[in-house]
């Protein structure tokens, strides 16, 4: 197995068995951890992915680490609050092409920090119940992280980790965030900043 696989495996046991420090398992929320509850009527839902991008941890924030800048995921802002990259004020809005179509999703910025290194970690969240316009369901939250880590001085460990309380499962988070996470290795290949080894996205998802 290789050192992603591994640390991917192992990441997701973690991620699964709940990070939550509670004897008692909370509503879903930016604070409550994992496991947590959805609200009535809609499902539980995890994902992790992880990429390796063989450039700094600097220069691969520059290019995922801005907020009112997701174009590289494939994301189209629509519109924004608030100062950019500033945590409880930073809200964006965004499309996003579900399984049962279109929808227009509202952003929060909850956290951001960048450490000396160049290691960088981003989390937002949704911000209120979206109702499905078929009437039968809601998308009610979802709660993303975005970390970099540098491994070595070219070797940068990406992840998206996500948990979500939906109606049924109208978003593969593994499928967008491999896109997402091909894009940004790209954007970067293609700046001459790639000086390591690059691999490709690796997902474990639990519904």
């Amino acid at each position: 197995m290789t050192f992603i696989g591994v640390l991917l495996t192992a990441s997701l046991a973690a991620f699964a068995t709940g990070t939550s420090t509670f004897p008692f398992v909370l509503p879903c929320s930016s604070v409550s951890g994992t496991p947590c509850t959805c609200p009535p009527g809609t499902n539980y839902a995890e994902s992790l992915t992880a990429v390796i991008i063989g450039a700094t941890a600097g220069n691969v924030g520059s290019v995922t680490n801005n907020f009112f800048n997701p174009e590289w995921a494939g994301l189209t802002i629509w519109t924004v609050q608030g100062p950019n990259n500033f945590p409880g004020l930073s809200t964006r809005s965004v499309n996003f092409t579900t399984s049962i179509g279109e929808y227009t999703f509202t952003e929060r910025l909850s956290f951001r920090f960048v450490f000396p290194d160049g290691s960088f970690e981003q989390r937002y969240e949704q911000r209120g119940l979206i109702p499905y316009r078929s009437g039968n369901g809601s998308f009610a939250g979802s709660w993303t992280t975005l970390k970099g880590d540098r491994i070595f001085a070219n070797q940068t460990l990406v992840r998206f980790s996500n948990y979500a309380c939906q109606t049924g499962h109208p978003i593969d988070f593994a499928q967008f965030h491999e896109v997402a996470l091909t894009n940004a290795t790209n954007i970067i290949t293609t700046r001459g900043l790639v000086w390591g080894v690059n691999t490709v996205p690796v997902s474990a998802q639990l519904f």
